[in-house]
């Protein structure tokens, strides 16, 4: 038992002395992967934004358009602000160029009616989630998401709207702000909640599950297949012993009585091991119980594998014992050798007990004779 204990302690600390290295090793290769992997979800937001730009692409809009003197040249410049003439007056706004570079629409016109659509159509939040989670999802990304969406008015009023999503103790990190707008007016801001375990593959965690497979596998093959092969290790070692040293001819068991006997064998082929109590005949394999397997070896050692009750009773109970446990006990050694061997326990009417090979009796229309049999022998043989 303590060696078990022993061995599974030993086991379990390599199990987790390898699943806690290679655990680091897969923490430090997902932040060395954390930017590349924070600019695939940005881009998947930006699609997302893009989706729904291409949803209102075939809406009409009002437009009415002035004589302009301004001067215009092939390249477009960045404008650092916009100049709006609108209910609230003429104003200029200014434009960022963080936020301009961010922007989704880079084109004047292009910006200008995006403006008018989204005042006409608002962005639904949650829709816009939903498609960055799918495009995600496609891009087999795990992680928890939501989105802040503000939007300016022209009196530069901030309105800001979350998506279901949010939950204002999500410890989450923030991307790059999306712009959209003739002003760059819409902020689109995603955010992401990762955990590092959910950025590794399935035969990663395979690897980390495997030393403690293992471990089963171990713990299995301990309690079972090793005690198992020693067994058998052991029985051809005395099968091997047993064909160099048996003696050719019978030895009566009160010849042997000075020599340690660990193998008993009788005349039909049966041997007996008091201490793996079994009885063995060919293939045929009978446990003996503990009692029984006293009780037989006392036989065996006994003057002509005789005994007699008061002896059974001083060995088997202290002198103590009643006549009916006695019978229980001869009964019980009788049916257990019947099961394997050709040896019984028979009573002479004295109150002594013998171990004889049973009679064997033939009968035909004539006559019928008795094959009386010759007191069994036994054989020792010792351990290799």
């Amino acid at each position: 038992m303590k060696q078990n204990i022993i061995a599974l302690s030993i086991a379990t600390f390599f199990c987790i002395l390898i699943t806690g290295g290679y655990s680091v090793t897969l923490y430090r290769d997902v932040q060395k992967q954390l930017p590349e992997w924070k600019e695939s979800v940005r881009e998947a937001l930006v699609e997302a934004l893009q989706i729904e730009v291409r949803k209102r692409g075939n809406i009409p809009v009002d437009v009415i358009t002035v004589n302009s003197t301004e001067v215009q040249t092939l390249e477009e410049k960045v404008p650092d602000s916009v100049t709006l003439i609108s209910k609230y007056g003429k104003k200029t706004y200014a434009i960022p160029r963080e936020k301009f570079a961010h922007s989704l629409v880079k084109e004047r016109k292009k910006r200008m009616l995006l403006s008018m659509l989204l005042e006409k159509h608002p962005v639904s939040v949650d829709t816009l989630n939903q498609n960055w989670d799918s495009l995600l999802l496609a891009k087999k990304i795990a992680a928890n998401t939501y989105i802040r969406y503000s939007i300016t008015d022209l009196q530069e009023y901030t309105t800001t709207t979350y998506s279901r999503k949010y939950r204002q103790n999500l410890q989450a990190d923030s991307l790059t702000p999306c712009y959209m707008g003739f002003r760059c007016e819409a902020e689109v801001t995603g955010f992401v909640l990762y955990r590092w375990w959910q950025m590794i593959d399935g035969w990663q965690w395979g690897l980390l599950v495997l030393p403690w497979i293992g471990l089963c596998i171990f713990m299995f093959a301990y309690r079972r297949i090793v005690p198992f092969f020693k067994e058998e290790f052991k029985e051809k070692e005395v099968v091997i012993h047993e064909k160099e040293t048996i003696i050719e001819k019978e030895v009566h068991v009160t010849d042997v009585r000075a020599k340690t006997i660990d193998i008993y064998r009788f005349e039909d082929g049966t041997s007996f091991d008091p201490v793996k109590r079994i009885l063995r005949r060919g293939d045929k394999e009978k446990k003996v119980a503990p009692q029984i397997t006293i009780l037989l070896k006392l036989f065996l050692l006994s003057e002509n594998l005789c005994l007699k009750e008061d002896e059974i009773y001083k060995e088997m109970w202290k002198g103590g014992g009643a006549p009916t446990q006695l019978s229980s006990l001869i009964l019980r050694l009788r049916n257990t050798l019947k099961e394997i061997s050709d040896i019984t326990v028979i009573y002479d009417g004295n109150k002594t007990y013998q171990l004889k090979k049973a009679h064997s009796i033939e009968k035909n229309d004539d006559y019928s004779k008795e094959v009386s049999t010759r007191q069994p022998s036994v054989t020792e043989s010792n351990k290799a």
